[in-house]
């Protein structure tokens, strides 16, 4: 093996072990390498806990693309007033290009740095080079973290524990990486020792380790069971057979309506359909949205009844986990409105929830109450605890708990509970199906599609 720095004085040479020091190796005294195991020891525990962070984010995120609002409380990340993992990552924010999970992408970043780590630990001639990665590793990994804070101050109404514990973990590498560079700017200038063979491994396995991990978090998501049968279902869905079928099947509830409801439509209607909402719940806002469309093609012959089912413990004691922290507050507004002016201005107000349901955190309830006109004196009175509001909404959530309500948003109609994932003119076809069902006299029953 030939020595890349002579043992003997070469004034020509660029380097000169009569001026530097280099680490004393057992098997060689003579090649410089760029650092200790110290620094790298420190990477290794900063590694491996952004990767517990990121795993514990991905398996999170996958949990609640899976399950919605039935996924219970982690004891890793309570929700607590504004700490709240879980609200954060069912957001449009957790998810790149619609598709790819950021808490993935961290994953792969810290595999990829475990990777560098152990490999410069176990040997010596790759520690330069190792170096170099993490040192474009990091500045990358920064952008990311700025760019994930400012989501976390600015745009969403959460604080997300462990995404805190991911950035702060880069920040102290990437200061620990530049300040060792610095100090070893001589050192680090050096010559490269390793071969080309090892830098090849190097390289290609790192790379290789963070797809793996990728595609295996990609794998997992789309191959949990509850995945595999929701396919299913929703391929029988499509036969109205197999439809009148389901809903024969299923319990037939006996839901209450009453003036303290607020109806869109005619109250005399002889077909309401019954929602129980959340108003912080961005699929809440898609399906009452269509159900209001659906009621003003069809005047006189549906209406659409509100019933409140907060995803939060706050006013909702049946639910594990606080997924929608001001949801309880949003549907005492809005029954507010409803007292104060009806079921118009019930309507008007929720529609504002919906819409600015990103700006919760800022308590928007009375300004939302003057752009529809509302007394804000009479309507801050109701929204105090023991007033009719907070009574209202503590009905609605005991009469969803009886009927085992575990997410939002659900619908009723003539006892039936509709499944999700009926949408559309499908759910149209199932309404028309079901009152032929139970009225034989209506077998040429229709609704219309369109206004």
């Amino acid at each position: 093996m030939v020595d890349r720095i002579s043992s003997e004085p070469n004034p020509t040479r660029r380097f000169s072990l009569r001026k530097k020091k280099y680490p004393v190796l057992p098997w060689d005294r003579t090649k410089p390498y760029f650092i200790g195991k110290g620094p790298f020891i420190i990477l290794l525990i900063l590694a491996l806990i952004g990767a517990f962070a990121t795993g514990f984010l991905t398996y999170r995120h996958i949990m609640l693309t899976s399950h919605t609002g039935a996924v219970g409380d982690s004891s890793l990340c309570r929700a607590e007033g504004l700490v709240n993992c879980d609200g954060i990552l069912i957001t449009d924010y957790s998810v790149i290009l619609t598709y790819f999970p950021s808490s993935v992408l961290g994953l792969m970043g810290f595999a990829f740095v475990l990777w560098l780590v152990v490999n410069g630990l176990l040997n010596q001639r790759l520690r330069k080079l190792a170096w170099v990665l993490l040192i474009l590793y990091f500045f990358a990994a920064i952008g990311f973290s700025w760019y994930y804070i400012y989501i976390m101050i600015f745009e969403v109404d959460y604080i997300c524990t462990w995404c805190i514990v991911v950035h702060v973990m880069n920040f102290l590498s990437l200061a620990l990486i530049l300040y060792i560079a610095i100090v070893k700017r001589d050192d680090f200038l050096l010559e490269e020792v390793a071969p080309v063979s090892e830098r090849i491994y190097f390289v290609v396995g790192g790379m290789l380790l963070v797809w793996v991990v990728f595609f295996a978090s990609m794998y997992l998501e789309k191959n949990l069971s509850f995945y595999n049968a929701k396919t299913k279902y929703e391929e029988l869905a499509n036969d109205p057979i197999v439809i009148m079928a389901l809903l024969k099947s299923s319990p037939t509830y006996d839901i209450p309506i009453s003036r303290e409801d607020p109806v869109l439509g005619k109250p005399e209607a002889p077909y309401p359909i019954i929602l129980f909402s959340d108003f912080q719940c961005p699929m809440c806002a898609q399906t009452e949205d269509y159900l209001k469309r659906v009621v003003s093609w069809n005047p006189g012959v549906l209406n659409l009844v509100y019933k409140n089912y907060p995803l939060s413990p706050e006013c909702n004691g049946f639910i594990i986990g606080n997924l929608h922290p001001y949801a309880c507050m949003a549907a005492r507004a809005a029954y507010a409105a409803f007292m104060l002016r009806g079921s118009k201005a019930f309507w008007q107000y929720g529609d504002l929830l919906f819409a600015n349901q990103k700006i919760f955190k800022t308590q928007p309830w009375l300004k939302f109450a003057a752009q529809i006109g509302l007394d804000q004196q009479h309507f801050q009175q109701l929204l105090q605890p023991g007033e009719q509001p907070y009574q209202k909404v503590k009905q609605d959530t005991e009469l969803g708990a009886t009927l085992k309500l575990t997410s939002t948003p659900q619908i009723f109609f003539q006892g039936k509970n509709i499944p999700q994932n009926f949408k559309g003119e499908f759910l149209i076809d199932t309404l028309e199906e079901m009152v032929r069902m139970n009225d034989p006299d209506k077998k040429d029953f229709q609704l219309k599609r369109r206004p």
